[in-house]
């Protein structure tokens, strides 16, 4: 049986400017539905971070590890797109 979380995480990613994580946030909104019940996500910037707000209640634990990985993956790949 797997374990069911009340939880909110929050995580903050640096970028090297306010314009940059701007422009992550605006990738990351297509993203942004079609949550499982129970799970919402809050994306957006402040200066040059962007900031995740991940809430859950009665969820299973690998829903919103999952879920959460998948965010950073997403942002990951769009630094190394505005690197290249």
């Amino acid at each position: 049986m797997q374990r069911q979380l009340d939880v909110t995480v929050s995580v903050d990613v640096p970028f090297s400017s306010s314009a940059e994580a701007k422009a992550v946030v605006k990738a990351l909104i297509p993203d942004n539905v079609n949550f499982p019940k129970g799970l919402s996500m809050r994306i957006f910037s402040k200066g040059a971070t962007l900031a995740i707000q991940l809430t859950g209640k009665n969820v299973p634990a690998a829903t919103v590890l999952s879920t959460l990985d998948e965010v950073l993956e997403h942002i990951s790949i769009s630094k190394k797109v505005m690197a290249d």
